[in-house]
């Protein structure tokens, strides 16, 4: 990819740009550190916020420039970044890139400000002070240990426990799991073998109430109405299973027709449904105080867990294939009971899945400190709204046992059909979403943001604002007609900012 691309691309966790280098030295060297302590980096100077190629001032002294550069940021950080300086032209602007590489010594800082003040992160295309969850995940990295090895003084290790994940393990991994196997596997550490570690508490469900999968199934295609909402705690590899379910149950069922044979399959690939939310909870940072979030919309599947990607790993890069493990032990355990395939195969088997099945890839998106998978429905394109009817009789007839849960379906179904009341709910929910009260909050909050964030993408205010993509940018042409805001660009390279 051309430098051309990239800004055309927008800021992100690897890229920033700046017309010309700020005077006060910690406005930039904040944005050089964050770079060394995630995935490396490209500082550019001569491109303006407007993505435009205005070009370093001909009266600027590139060799100098590049001196300074280099001199400030070995007196100002600590250890030793490693970086390059190159000078490009495009058209006749001339650049000068810093290309920070991601380091191996982490946690990266200002030596001014001290190691607990002075170290930054990359979230999204902003620079953030780290907090405390982030500086222990850059010293652990830095010290190459993790963070699920580590002894859980707060968990005993007991009989009970060790036969139920003994019984657990092999039963799943189809061979005999011993105790001798937890140990070398260092679930169970120390010199008497009777110190549990964090993999340990998290596989039994003992490690914190977080360490939880959130699950729910919204009516429409935003984060408002509940229709079903269940909360899988205890045993990690139970855990899975719950989530698994839950989706499926609101899957709609395809006929696909073989010969005289008629099959019945899943809109999506059940395999990759598994997969995606195995990959959650083993990726997933347990020393944030969240939880994995299964979420069942009508237009999508939506698994969001906390912590970006681990490391000096890039989004683009884990696509391709290549990993980096944020939690060493459970991905070791999951892999030798045959629930988690190889390392790095995942994403591989996911897009093989889909490729296979007919269907589009998930999408993927780091939003600051999380990573959101949306894997969206065939049905709702096929038959638009009229999806969510389908889904929920769907899951009706596909549960059994759970009498909460009926009771919520049952509710549902009957606010769709023919319940006067549920007709009632729905037109008012419909108005309230095209109402003025509600339309011009989510204005505002555009505007609130555009205010913080000029030329931002659809995608990102969108996630801002909490709305798809399609409505938010309903809004967006209601603000450029209203002459409140300016869009530029066209297309995917379209942005939006405040009309001055």
């Amino acid at each position: 990819m051309t430098i051309q691309e990239e800004i055309q691309n927008g800021e992100s966790r690897i890229l920033e740009y700046k017309a010309t280098l700020p005077h006060d030295s910690q406005k930039w060297i904040k944005t050089i550190v964050a770079f060394a302590n995630g995935a490396g980096g490209k500082f550019v100077l001569g491109v303006n916020n407007q993505r435009e190629f205005v070009g370093l001032a001909k009266s600027v002294d590139l060799f100098e420039l590049k001196d300074n550069i280099a001199d400030t940021i070995g007196q100002m950080c600590e250890p030793q970044i490693m970086f390059d300086i190159t000078a490009e032209m495009v058209g006749d602007a001339q650049l000068l890139i810093v290309n920070v590489f991601p380091g191996n010594a982490t946690p990266y800082f200002i030596k001014s400000l001290g190691k607990e003040n002075g170290t930054f992160i990359r979230l999204g295309a902003t620079t953030r002070n780290a907090d405390w969850t982030a500086l222990e995940e850059l010293s652990n990295r830095g010290r190459h240990v993790y963070y699920d090895e580590f002894a859980c003084p707060s968990v005993k290790v007991e009989d009970e426990d060790i036969k139920y994940l003994c019984k657990d393990f092999s039963e799943r991994a189809e061979r005999r799991i011993t105790r001798k196997d937890l140990e070398n596997l260092n679930l169970i550490i120390g010199n008497k073998k009777d110190t549990a570690t964090n993999a340990y508490a998290i596989l039994l469900g003992k490690h914190d109430y977080t360490s939880r999968i959130q699950c729910a199934r919204f009516r429409g295609t935003e984060r408002v109405d509940f229709l079903d909402k269940k909360e899988y705690e205890g045993p990690l590899c139970e855990q899975i299973d719950g989530a698994y379910k839950f989706v499926l149950n609101y899957l709609s069922m395809a006929v696909e027709i073989d010969g005289v044979v008629h099959k019945e399959k899943y809109e999506l690939p059940h395999k990759a449904i598994r997969e995606l939310i195995i990959n959650a909870v083993i990726h997933r940072n347990y020393q944030m105080s969240s939880s994995v979030q299964v979420a069942v919309y009508d237009d999508r599947v939506e698994i969001s867990s906390p912590g970006s990607i681990y490391g000096s790993l890039t989004l683009e890069e884990a696509l391709e294939g290549r990993s980096s493990i944020r939690n060493k032990t459970l991905a070791r355990t999951l892999e030798k009971i045959d629930v988690l395939e190889g390392w790095g195969s995942g994403f591989k088997r996911i897009f093989a899945e889909c490729d296979e099945y007919g269907v589009e890839r998930p999408e993927f998106l780091e939003i600051g400190d999380m990573l959101r998978v949306n894997f969206y429905r065939p049905s709702y394109k096929q038959n638009g709204d009229k999806s969510g009817d389908k889904d929920q009789k769907t899951a009706i007839n596909s549960k059994s046992g759970d009498k909460n849960g009926d009771k919520l379906e049952k509710t549902a179904i009957n606010s769709k059909s023919g319940d006067k009341n549920g007709d009632k709910l729905e037109k008012t929910a419909i108005n309230q979403e095209n109402g003025d009260k509600k339309s011009d909050k989510f204005r505002a909050r555009i505007l609130e943001y555009l205010g913080n964030h000029p030329n931002a993408k659809t995608q990102n205010i969108s996630l801002e604002i909490g709305l798809k993509q399609s409505r938010t940018k309903v809004y967006l042409s209601e603000l450029v007609e209203d002459g409140k805001i300016i869009a530029n660009g066209a297309n995917r390279n379209r942005t939006y900012s405040l009309k001055k």
